[in-house]
């Protein structure tokens, strides 16, 4: 198996790991539970939007360059504007650790970029 075909399964295989691990270690955790449940909502809200981005490529992937690119923009512009909606909501609702929560967002989103960038960089044109 070429390493093009690889990157998009190691990536959600990682991805579905730190998720069950954050929650296992959330549902154990007596001491630290709000910073153990700030980072697994920062996965879970990372996760969500690389599915999304994941969703908006392959609706453009093989289609003429002019659908790709609005297809590719158009799926960034609304994640962020959703993730944005979504960080606001989350940050005045819940009980978090909000320093925990934004750096495993962020932590998370660049690597799930990471792996949309390699999935579409590697892919078989």
């Amino acid at each position: 198996m070429k390493f093009s075909n690889k990157v998009l399964p190691v990536g959600i295989s990682l991805a579905i790991l730190s998720l069950f691990s954050l929650l296992i270690i959330t549902l154990n955790s007596q001491t630290n539970h709000i910073q153990f449940k700030s980072m697994l909502i920062g996965d879970i809200v990372a996760f969500i939007n690389f599915i999304l981005g994941l969703l908006f490529l392959y609706i453009g992937i093989n289609r003429s360059n002019k659908i790709f690119l609005i297809t590719f923009y158009g799926g960034i512009l609304f994640r962020l504007i959703i993730l944005s909606g979504i960080v606001i909501v989350i940050i005045q609702s819940f009980e978090i650790n909000e320093n925990n929560f934004i750096f495993s967002l962020l932590f998370f989103y660049f690597f799930y970029i990471t792996v949309e960038i390699l999935h579409l960089n590697f892919r078989k044109r």
